[in-house]
């Protein structure tokens, strides 16, 4: 492709390269004339100089690579000087965009898309300086870089290295548990900048939805004993509670997507159905409940290391358990561990279902709608021992409803 050139080009082909370039050129001259202007500065170059760029970018590639090269080198080399001779401003941002615009130019000679998304993307970042200053300076904590630095390690580095091949049958995958862990702590973390972008109208649902990333049945006991204790309204605490049940198939989604695509893609419409009831339900039921203000520490971290790891762990024992049981009793004992496993953990329990095979298993779908069946039963326990009869008459009816209808269309999904 580096040897089109002038030649092989027709001219209304040239034509609209040129006005490609130019285009990219403007736009991001534009935004550093403007950037000029505003902060009184002095700057090499400005709407022109970039538009000429983008232009000489495209015709020197336009003749072939080497005098593509020997541009790039020029525009290089005028960076460069300008950057010797600048006193006042150290910054090297309008230098770089300005290499950078060249190439855009020269990219316009290919792909026209990639090269306006491109300067859109650069004309962006230029514009966000003062944003991006802040964000970095002062709104990020340093325990919160620091968490965030452990996470891309964890996705850039620790996944692709870590071996994707299952230690016992289907299960004990170190891909898969380093996966879960990792989506565990990538919940928690998106969970705790939603508490710092709406820090101002913190109130209890944005809370138990949060706190249900990390346990639903948790929050529930919790708010439950709120109402016992504390006299706390139950009408309210019961929405707060169905709220964290939200979490239950978000979470849902995200550990069966980490397994199984196509499980993943089964389950979406049927769990939205049930999102959408709770959500309706815990909204009529908190629409008059008083906000809760939670002080939380002014460095806090985004997530908590050592709770996803004794989720992932817990979850990898009860998939090798179920696994274990289907073995020694065949589908009986799949169906009896996937019973006991949902009753204290849902998503350990259908990520061991989903790990061994497709959904067209009728004994994988029989042991997953119990699952959920099994689970929404032990939530209505919880609520009702923990917060009383009261607490659990709110709670109780619309957490069977939701995992009855999700269950029922799951079953209709599949006949059909």
């Amino acid at each position: 492709m580096l040897n089109q050139s002038l030649q092989s080009t027709s001219f209304q082909e040239l034509l609209m390269m040129m006005a490609a370039a130019l285009g990219c050129g403007l736009l991001i001259g534009l935004e550093r004339e403007r950037s000029k202007q505003r902060e009184n500065q002095h700057s090499f170059a400005g709407v022109r100089s970039f538009v000429i760029c983008a232009l000489l970018g495209a015709l020197c590639f336009s003749f072939g690579p080497i005098f593509g090269v020997v541009g790039a080198m020029s525009v290089a080399a005028i960076s460069i000087f300008s950057l010797k001779n600048q006193l006042k401003d150290p910054g090297v941002t309008t230098e770089l965009a300005f290499v950078m615009t060249y190439f855009i130019g020269a990219l316009c000679i290919w792909n026209v898309t990639l090269a306006a998304s491109l300067s859109v993307v650069l004309t962006f970042i230029l514009m966000m300086k003062h944003s991006i200053h802040g964000f970095a300076g002062k709104w990020i904590t340093e325990a919160e870089f620091k968490d965030g630095l452990f996470l891309l390690a964890l996705i850039l580095i620790g996944l692709p290295l870590t071996p994707n091949v299952p230690l016992w049958g289907a299960v004990l995958n170190p891909h898969i548990i380093l996966k879960l862990l990792t989506l565990i702590l990538v919940v928690q973390a998106l969970a705790h900048i939603a508490k710092r972008l709406l820090s101002k109208k913190r109130a209890l649902i944005l809370s138990s939805i949060a706190s249900g990333f990390v346990s639903s049945t948790a929050t529930i006991a919790h708010l439950g004993m709120q109402v016992r204790n504390e006299g706390i309204d139950a009408r309210s605490n019961a929405g707060a509670a169905l709220m964290s049940c939200i979490s239950t198939l978000l979470l849902l989604f995200i550990v069966v997507g980490g397994v199984s695509l196509t499980w993943l893609k089964l389950l979406i419409f049927p769990s939205l159905i049930a999102i959408a009831i709770l959500a309706f339900c815990a909204y009529w039921l908190l629409r008059k409940a008083e906000p809760v203000e939670e002080i939380e520490p002014e460095d806090s971290p985004m997530f908590s290391l050592k709770e996803a790891a004794i989720i992932a762990v817990t979850l990898t024992i009860i998939q090798a358990g179920v696994y274990g049981l289907e073995i020694l009793l065949g589908n009986s004992g799949l169906i009896a561990g996937t019973l006991l496993a949902s009753l204290f953990e849902i998503h350990a329990a259908a990520a061991a279902v989903v790990i061994q095979g497709e959904p067209t298993n009728t004994s994988l779908m029989y042991a997953m709608m119990i699952g959920l069946g099994a689970h929404a039963v032990s939530k209505s326990i919880n609520a009702a021992i923990s917060g009383g009869l009261k607490f659990a008459l709110y709670f109780a009816p619309v957490q069977i409803l939701h995992m009855t209808v999700l269950i029922a269309v799951l079953w209709w999904m599949v006949q059909h």
